[in-house]
């Protein structure tokens, strides 16, 4: 049976941790990597009906979208729901996890959900908001061994640019040195000074990814003492949260909004002219109302999002940008299935269940 720690690691797999926004709570929050998982059930809310329900059926563990522990909590006394949350999971041995920000700007996450419910074209990230670092890495070996050298950091990540993998670039020179008494030397003899044919290799490695690329260097490595660089680098390929695309036809703002009304089965707010030609849509699942002036540097018509504040709305109008507020929950919970279609096909072992509130009015979810 798998484990809580087997359980992660397919959550990070699906919505990588380095996509979350800084200080973003997310991962494991209550239980033990050692735990075993049978049943887990998928949420975009910790509510107390979540995790009421999680114990009624046995669930081994609750990933959910916003955390139960976003602040640090002092204590777990008390009766706020999110304690009585963490209370209920401890007590039942259930175990919390979240993947946030990382999972809305993850490939196929909540942003490229909503953008596929409406069948956007040419669907691309627009903003840069999530602070990201690269590096260079830079090591000396003989020629022989740099394939396999190669081919080993290829392998967890490094040497991507683009749409191309494996890059790297290497150049022939001479290396010198004299191996001293308790050496084991790949190449020469204890005391002796050996110069030998070496190429200099350099590949570029993604900040999540650092202390394993040096591991693995380690592990690869021909020579007992490898020598190697590392150097952060400046011209990084920033990540974002929101997503951009075009509709397959232009219409009016008012029917985009009776278009979203339908699929999202909720109720909007609408701020711009009924009457506008859009074809541009910027997306932000949940409180994206802050994406306003990115959206509107990127060229979008409408920015289609959960939340927006009034100055929001006011400053992107004044813009030329229309925006449609949609629903906290109405923009996120689609990815919630998403989330959960992509569990069932990285974790087979693991029964995966997804959990949907009860609906009130105006297709707003409400919970007992």
């Amino acid at each position: 049976m798998p484990t809580v720690a087997e359980l992660l690691h397919a959550l990070d797999s699906i919505a990588p941790p380095h996509l979350a926004l800084p200080n973003d709570a997310i991962g494991l929050q209550v239980g033990s990597e050692k735990d075993k998982v049978e049943r887990c059930l998928v949420a975009l809310d910790p509510s107390l009906d979540a995790i009421e329900y999680a114990v009624s059926k046995k669930f081994d563990a609750l990933i959910t979208h916003h955390a139960p522990i976003y602040i640090p909590l002092a204590n777990v006394a008390g009766d706020s729901p999110n304690v009585r949350v963490v209370r209920e999971a401890i007590r039942h041995n259930i175990a919390l996890l979240c993947a946030h920000t990382n999972w809305d700007a993850a490939p196929g996450g909540t942003n490229d959900t909503l953008a596929s419910c409406f069948h956007l074209k040419n669907v691309r990230p627009f903003g840069k908001d999530i602070p990201t670092k690269a590096y260079k890495l830079f090591t000396f070996l003989p020629e022989e061994s740099l394939d396999k050298l190669l081919d080993a950091l290829a392998e967890i990540g490094c040497g991507e640019i683009g749409a191309y993998r494996r890059c790297a670039f290497y150049h022939p020179g001479s290396g010198t040195f004299e191996p001293q008494p308790g050496a084991q030397p790949f190449i020469g003899s204890l005391g002796g000074r050996e110069v030998v044919p070496e190429v200099r290799v350099e590949i570029l490695v993604p900040g999540h990814l650092k202390e394993e690329a040096i591991k693995t260097l380690l592990s690869v490595h021909p020579y007992e003492e490898p020598a190697y660089d590392l150097y952060e680098v400046a011209n990084v390929e920033r990540k974002s949260l929101p997503r951009m695309g075009e509709l397959t036809q232009a219409c009016s703002l008012a029917e985009f909004c009776a278009r979203v009304e339908n699929t999202l089965e909720t109720k909007t707010k609408l701020y711009g002219d009924l009457t506008k030609s859009v074809r541009t849509i910027g997306i932000v699942g949940g409180a994206g109302g802050s994406y306003w002036n990115s959206a509107i540097e990127a060229g979008c018509e409408v920015l289609l999002t959960g939340e927006v504040k009034h100055h929001e709305a006011l400053y992107a109008q004044a813009g030329g940008l229309s925006v449609i507020e949609a629903g906290h929950y109405a923009t996120e919970q689609p990815a919630m299935r998403s989330l959960c279609k992509r569990l069932r096909e990285t974790l087979p072992e693991v029964n995966f269940e997804l959990f949907e509130p009860k609906m009130g009015t105006a297709g707003r979810p409400y919970y007992l």
